[in-house]
């Protein structure tokens, strides 16, 4: 390991990487990381916009921004229920085109870095964040 830097530092700066790999290979398909997110999150069917910030965890302001964004794309589209107040957003053909494109460029990748490491003890340390992420998630959701 880097001399005078310690494993936890370690890790944040993998994932800061891993991040900026996700991001150049989504560039690729004009998208950003945060865009392939809610393409994810929506790719179920219709999302409501603060379902959608939730999820993803960025603002109601910057979720509106980027579901303008990717709406000019043509890769979601609005509309609303019959409460007319309720946004829902849906994928596109096109976003779901993006999508399963973008999921096999972050297959391949990701496979490629799992080939490297010991796949399942990196699969129970993401495990294990997710634990402690639900067990403290009461105490900070309102």
């Amino acid at each position: 390991s880097v001399v005078g830097v310690e494993n936890w530092e370690l890790v944040l700066k993998g994932f800061k990487d891993l991040r900026r790999l996700l991001q150049r290979e989504a560039e690729q398909l004009r998208v950003s990381v945060t865009e392939v997110q809610i393409l994810y999150q929506v790719a179920d069917g219709p999302k409501k916009m603060g379902e959608i910030a939730d999820m993803v965890g960025i603002s109601k302001s910057s979720t509106t921004e980027l579901i303008d964004k990717m709406e000019a794309k043509g890769l979601l589209e609005r509309s609303r229920g019959e409460d007319k107040r309720i946004v829902y957003v849906k994928i596109t053909e096109k976003g779901s085109n993006t999508l399963n494109q973008t999921r096999i460029r972050y297959k391949y990748l990701i496979e490629r870095v799992l080939k490297e490491v010991n796949e399942d003890e990196v699969i129970r340390f993401f495990q294990t964040v997710e634990e402690i992420l639900n067990s403290t998630s009461h105490e900070t959701s309102s």
